[in-house]
């Protein structure tokens, strides 16, 4: 009765489907990771992997504030749609394909050639990361 503002443009096309691809390219994420650590870096650490689940379900937990900030902006409004969750749930969703990007390019070091390669360990570079080169070495 008190959570049907909530969860009643959560029953539409678009969230649904979000939540699902959002929940798909964690899940993907995930693994990719742990088998880059595993087979091609030869470190997996359960601390780095522990780390990594909370990153996603605080993901979830941010796709669940969303809608309820959408929920009591929008109260009185119906738009067709809930900007504020909508636009997380694009924007983390582009994170978790930008990832998988990220380990493909590590468990592939053949592509160290092309550009997007490059601007991927630029990026990695700024976060603080460090990232093997196209001979396996790290920065």
């Amino acid at each position: 009765m008190y959570l049907q503002p909530f969860l009643e443009p959560l029953r539409g096309q678009a969230p649904q489907t979000l939540i699902i691809a959002l929940l798909f390219l964690s899940l993907l994420d995930l693994l990719y990771g742990s088998l880059n650590a595993l087979v091609y870096q030869h470190d997996f650490s359960s601390h780095q992997f522990r780390e990594g689940v909370v990153r996603k379900l605080s993901n979830f937990g941010l796709m669940v504030v969303a809608d309820i900030v959408d929920a009591m902006l929008l109260s009185g409004l119906d738009l067709g749609f809930q900007p504020i969750f909508i636009t997380i749930g694009i924007s983390l969703s582009l994170m978790e394909i930008w990832s998988l990007l990220e380990i493909y390019a590590e468990m592939h070091p053949e592509i160290s050639d092309t550009d997007w390669y490059r601007m991927l360990l630029k990026s990695k570079a700024s976060k603080g990361e460090h990232y093997k080169d196209g001979e396996g070495n790290f920065d």
